[in-house]
This record gives C-alpha cells, structure tokens and sequence, in this order.
C-alpha cells in the first residue's frame, strides 16, 4: 500500500499545540518505515523529532484514491548520504480510513454517547457533517488524539430514527459561545454509513432553507 516516494503528513501535538509536517518516504520494510527530515507545512522549516516520541500520520493511496491515518512513534535515526528518520509502520488491519473530502457540515442538536479509553460520556452534538462532528465536552479530561466511538442518533424527515456507532479522533477541544466542544474525526466509515450522514444533512439543509435561517458551516 506504501510506496517509495510517497508523501507522508505527519501531526505532531506538543503543548496542546498540533503542527503539520510533510516527508517522504525513503524505504520501508516489514513495521517500519524511512522517512526523509519532515518540513513544517506553513514554516518551511525541519522538524527535529525525539526518539519515542509519539505522533499520527497519513498518506493516500493514489491507487484508490483512499487517505489512511496510523498513530505511530520515532524509533530512531539512520545515518546515511541523506539522514532519514525510522517510524514505526502498523499492519495493514490497524490503518483507519480517513475521509480528505469536505462535507457540508450543520448546525444541529443530535442525542450522541462518546466512548473514549473504555468510558462513556452523554452528550449533543453542535455540528455534524459526514466526515466529523463537534460535541458538547462536559468533562474536561478528554484529550486531543485520543481515538474513541461515538454513537449518534439520526432522526431522518420519514420519522425513522438511525443508530450510527463510528470510529473517531478527537483533532480539537476549543470553547464557542461559553460551550466547551470537541470536534471529532469519523474513521473507518462505510460507505452506506456516509451515505446516511450525506441524506441528513442534505434534509437540514432543506429544513433550514424553508424556515430561512442559515445553519450551514
């Protein structure tokens, strides 16, 4: 699935603060991968990463057309004509499937269960798209990174309800109007589950037009 030359976005969260690299990879070979130095993607500038030190990374498939995020961690350096960096590569069952379209996202008020590292905490969604969502953070202890589930509730204009558990990151916690939020990425998600994402907010977007209020992000 990886190749030589394939360009590799790296997301390094230090002191809550996330920054964007890019590298290319040099060689790879059974759970490991040979990075060129990463580049800051608005600096311009290379990335010193600690050995151990822990990060996500994407690429896509352009054979697919498919973008895959891992979560993975410096194992060390290679010294070569050009330096490289080793990280560690996942088989290909723990790759997550990451949607790089966007969606229109809405606002909405949705019944939803977040479960991360084994807990689960009730809450609303603020937003929703198909490819994310922003929920309600009534406990302060969630982490930016951390991978989780969360279960929504879709309730559809045919009066049919739809229960969706998907696989998620939370990408930011940040504050809107005095409300603690956390927007969250969908991972893994099929295509039947999209598709039910893209018809709702699709009806919202109808809902919202014939009452003539703006709800659309």
């Amino acid at each position: 699935m990886i190749k030589v030359g394939m360009e590799l976005i790296l997301e390094l969260d230090r002191e809550n603060n996330t920054e964007t690299f890019k590298a290319k990879i040099a060689d790879y070979s059974e759970n490991k991968i040979y990075i060129t130095y990463p580049i800051g993607s608005e600096s311009q500038r290379v990335i010193f990463l600690l050995k151990e030190e822990e990060l996500f990374a994407s690429f896509t498939d352009k054979e697919t057309g498919n973008a895959y995020l891992f979560r993975t961690k410096v194992l060390g350096q290679v010294k070569n004509k050009i330096p490289l960096l080793t990280l560690f590569f996942p088989d290909d069952d723990q790759l997550m499937r990451i949607q790089r379209r966007e969606f229109v996202r809405v606002k909405t008020g949705l019944d939803a269960s977040l479960k991360i590292a084994g807990k689960y905490f009730p809450t609303v969604t603020e937003d929703i798209s198909a490819g994310g969502c922003s929920v309600v953070n009534r406990h302060l202890h969630i982490k930016k990174g951390e991978l989780g589930e969360v279960l929504l509730v879709l309730p559809f204009s045919s009066k049919d309800y739809l229960y969706l558990n998907i696989t998620c990151r939370v990408v930011r916690n940040f504050e809107k109007n005095g409300v603690n939020l956390v927007s969250l990425q969908f991972l893994n998600l099929s295509n039947q589950d999209q598709q039910q994402l893209i018809r709702y907010t699709f009806e919202k977007q109808l809902e919202y037009r014939k009452r003539g209020v703006n709800e659309i992000i």
